[in-house]
């Protein structure tokens, strides 16, 4: 009781500490920081620790995408984690700990552009965590300032200063030969598309004034500046007025470029009446040939008609015959990826909220939230059905034994992968390389797969209105496995498993019942029962750990007699 007392104490006095967090108390200051482009940045998190308090967890973050965070650099159980970090901050950030005053920093070496944007502190003590944001801006040096007669009034020269790619927002000025500041007319500074800063200065002078004008721009922040120069110089005795000089130098020119102009006007003009003489020789072509077309093209348009039609009967029929292939597919876990929740019978899969406690042996996915089915294929025709019900994201198919389970993988049957997915609501794609994109008059709520290996061939079925969806083609040589994963939640809609049919899925026929010394074996001819002898309703299923799953009306009688996964 007293070891039991003293936890429980000890505890208490970790959260009391944590609750009473000291923070930094000069404002926004501390959460904007500002570093030089290609250096270091040392962000300091706003919130404080204790002297010789150890968190748990200390977890830098910031904006991967819309309304998604991604790893910066995490820190748990006192050493650095590198696998779940954005792939642009792998090996360029470290955690700075002043254990002795409190302060966690983050540290991110070569600054880029890119790197500009809030960041989010979380710091996480027993079961208790905070968090805070802090500011990353980019300072940087812009580009060498040139300056342009702008124009001349009354003896004075107006002068243009400009420069472009600072931040922040730089600081310029003008001096004339005697290095005396220049009084400036105007300013502006403007932001362009990355946020950097072009700036214009103007001035002017009098054209009595001789020497060096310099123009400089400053960055502050860097302490570094750039300086240009224009050199004012006196006119020759016996010069010409600049105005004088500028007409007698204007006047042939405008002469040529009038000239210049009226030919190649007249030219257009002739190339214009050619051009339209040609075409209305084509138009005449195309309305004496169009008479001899037109019985052609009704012909062509009959053929391919029928050709349609063809293809779907084939396509139908080739469906029906798939299915007398059955086999019952069970999932291995020894490959689920460890946020994956398989069912006790393991015929359902879902994506769970955390990863589970699993060994991470050679055959388990840990970047692709997938599974593989535990049956092997080296010959043979094979067909199974998988329930999707209303989800808006998966991925079924076929893949090689010996594909990649460790990393990010680009599924294509060049690697091994025979997939067709789901992507967002009637959206889908064979993943070929380059991905085939296709649109299906009626969303499946199951979908048939059919592998046959001598042939070389993986078609996809749309079980729901006995549709072909795809079909793969290729030379296999080595053991084949089918291939699941449910995908993300996508927000809360995509949260229902992916379920494999026990027995073939019935949408809208009676209730087909099998003998039991030939149930599942090659789709031999089978027993129909008349509905009016079926019970009334289909016993509820019980929830999927704490889910419910939405079973639709015309499913129940298939699922009868089917043990309810649990997870």
């Amino acid at each position: 009781m007293a070891a039991s007392s003293g936890s429980w104490l000890a505890g208490y006095l970790v959260t009391l500490v944590f609750l009473q967090l000291p923070s930094h108390l000069s404002g926004d200051a501390d959460k904007y920081h500002l570093a030089p482009l290609g250096g270091t940045a040392e962000l300091l998190c706003p919130l404080s620790l204790w002297p010789q308090v150890e968190p748990n967890e200390v977890r830098w973050l910031r904006s991967a995408g819309p309304q998604r965070l991604g790893a910066v650099h995490v820190f748990r159980d006192g050493k650095d984690r590198v696998d779940e970090l954005l792939p642009e901050f792998q090996g360029r950030t470290a955690l700075r700990r002043n254990a002795q005053e409190g302060h966690v920093a983050l540290q991110i070496r070569g600054v880029r552009l890119e790197d500009r944007g809030p960041y989010w502190c979380r710091i996480r003590i027993g079961n208790l965590s905070r968090e805070d944001t802090v500011t990353l801006q980019v300072a940087v040096l812009g580009s060498d300032p040139y300056i342009h007669v702008n124009g001349y009034d009354a003896g004075w020269i107006q002068l243009v200063c400009r420069s472009a790619g600072w931040f922040p927002k730089p600081w310029a000025e003008w001096r004339d030969p005697q290095g005396q500041k220049l009084l400036s007319l105007a300013e502006a500074h403007a932001p362009d598309e990355a946020g950097l800063f072009r700036t214009a200065v103007s001035s002017r002078i009098r054209d009595s004034v001789l020497g060096n004008v310099s123009c400089t721009v400053r960055n502050t922040a860097l302490g570094q500046e750039k300086t240009t120069a224009m050199v004012i110089a006196a006119p020759s005795p016996g010069r010409l007025s600049s105005s004088a000089v500028a007409l007698t130098a204007i006047l042939p020119m405008l002469t040529l470029l009038l000239i210049a102009a009226v030919w190649v006007i007249w030219k257009q003009r002739r190339s214009k009446e050619k051009l339209l003489y040609e075409q209305v020789m084509e138009v005449e072509n195309l309305l004496s040939d169009h008479a001899k077309e037109k019985g052609k093209l009704h012909k062509a348009l009959k053929k391919l008609r029928n050709e349609l039609k063809l293809k779907r009967a084939a396509a139908n029929s080739g469906w029906r015959r798939a299915r007398l292939h059955f086999v019952a597919v069970t999932l291995d876990p020894e490959t689920a990826h460890p946020k994956l929740l398989l069912s006790e019978d393991r015929r359902c899969v879902r994506l769970g909220d955390r990863k589970q406690p699993v060994p991470d042996n050679p055959q388990r996915f840990d970047f692709v939230v997938s599974v593989l089915g535990a049956e092997c294929f080296t010959e043979g025709c094979h067909y199974w059905e998988v329930y999707v019900g209303d989800k808006t994201k998966w991925i079924l198919g076929v893949c090689s034994e010996s594909v990649s389970r460790k990393g990010k993988v680009t599924a294509s049957p060049a690697n091994g992968h025979w997939l067709v997915r789901q992507s967002q609501g009637s959206e889908f794609e064979a993943l070929t390389s380059p991905q085939t994109p296709f649109r299906l008059k009626q969303p499946p709520r199951c979908v048939g797969v059919f592998l046959d290996y001598e042939a070389g061939v993986i078609s996809f079925y749309n079980v729901t209105d006995h549709s072909h969806i795809f079909t793969f083609t290729h030379s296999f040589s080595g053991p084949l496995r089918p291939f699941f994963e449910p995908c993300l939640h996508d927000g809360g809609r995509n949260v229902a498993p992916l379920i494999i049919c026990s027995e073939l899925w019935q949408s809208d026929e009676p209730l087909v019942s099998k003998p039991e010394e030939k149930a599942h074996a090659n789709g031999d001819a089978a027993l129909t029962l008349n509905p009016s002898l079926l019970p009334a309703a289909a016993p509820e299923l019980p929830p999927l750990g704490g889910m419910v799953l939405p079973w639709p009306s015309d499913f129940g009688p298939a699922l009868q007699g089917l043990k309810a996964p649990s997870f």
